[in-house]
């Protein structure tokens, strides 16, 4: 049975992001970026052994972070630039906009992909190639179970969660 929750444990995010771009990844990586950096969709704290799940949103933004590394950000810049143009990147997938991420030093914003790389530009990252399978690989790693730990199986379907 399909799990209809699209929600994956940072295990299955690291993985999936592993699988994605090709870079590696880790469950304490995801929960770096999206917990304790705050990126993630999924924020609450969690008591009762309750595992946090992380949505199509949280693996793009993962999957951002190592692109931006792989394109020779560091890792501190890469997190500055995420928490900073956050919304505005959420709202660019959504939207399904044709934008791109350019970062020039320490400053970043989004462009319109449909133009040519600036000059100035020296990461430059269209958004849509980080989007690019995303919805497919996370309902069928979905698929792939049908119970989340949660200090004891629970139903996929049946999983607490404060936002989609």
């Amino acid at each position: 049975m399909a799990s209809p929750l699209k929600a994956l444990t940072a295990a299955e995010v690291a993985t999936l992001v592993e699988e994605l771009s090709g870079r590696p990844c880790t469950a304490r990586r995801v929960r770096y970026l999206l917990v304790t950096g705050g990126l993630g969709t999924e924020l609450p704290r969690r008591t009762q052994g309750q595992t946090r799940l992380f949505g199509p949103l949280d693996v793009a933004l993962v999957r951002l972070a190592l692109a931006l590394e792989a394109d020779g950000t560091s890792p501190w810049l890469g997190r500055v630039v995420l928490t900073y143009l956050r919304d505005d990147l959420v709202r660019a997938w959504k939207s399904a906009a044709p934008l791109a991420l350019a970062v020039r030093g320490i400053h970043a914003s989004l462009e319109p992909a449909l133009k040519a790389r600036p000059q100035w530009a020296t990461v430059w990252i269209p958004l849509r190639d980080i989007w690019r399978g995303l919805d497919g690989a996370v309902e069928k790693m979905c698929g792939r179970r049908d119970t989340v730990w949660m200090w004891r199986p629970v139903a996929a379907r049946d999983v607490p969660r404060s936002s989609v």
